[in-house]
């Protein structure tokens, strides 16, 4: 099992918020079409959701779940948020592997924190204050 200590997560997949942000970073540096992602990934970084959730990157695409003490990652449910290279990101929530079961969107990249946030409310992973 692996656990979150502070900013110290013994998990090999899971990444810091600022490690992640640095991931994204560099790729925009070296002129991968990833600002929605950058962009996305710095609201989150400086959030109040940063701490309740951990994510992982698996090529371009960002993964995020619950920061609840779980065995594996990518065996959980999570939202991948992948880039789709036209202005515009998909989210999709990977709690069954039957993809039409799947829920899923995909928006303008400018709207994706709003996106996120909305779909925190729809599955309840914070109360509301």
């Amino acid at each position: 099992m692996h656990r979150v200590h502070g900013d110290v997560i013994d998990n090999p997949m899971i990444k810091r918020w600022p490690d992640i942000k640095h991931f994204y970073e560099e790729l925009v540096g070296l002129g991968a079409p990833l600002c929605g992602m950058l962009r996305l990934v710095e609201q989150i970084e400086s959030s109040p959701y940063q701490h309740g959730i951990r994510g992982w990157t698996s090529m371009h695409d960002l993964a995020i779940t619950q920061s609840i003490e779980r065995n594996y990652p990518d065996t959980e449910p999570h939202l991948r948020i992948s880039p789709r290279y036209d202005g515009r990101l998909e989210f999709r929530y990977i709690d069954t592997y039957i993809a039409p079961r799947q829920w899923a969107r995909t928006i303008d990249e400018r709207d994706a924190f709003v996106r996120l946030e909305r779909f925190f409310d729809q599955l309840h992973w914070f109360s509301r204050t």
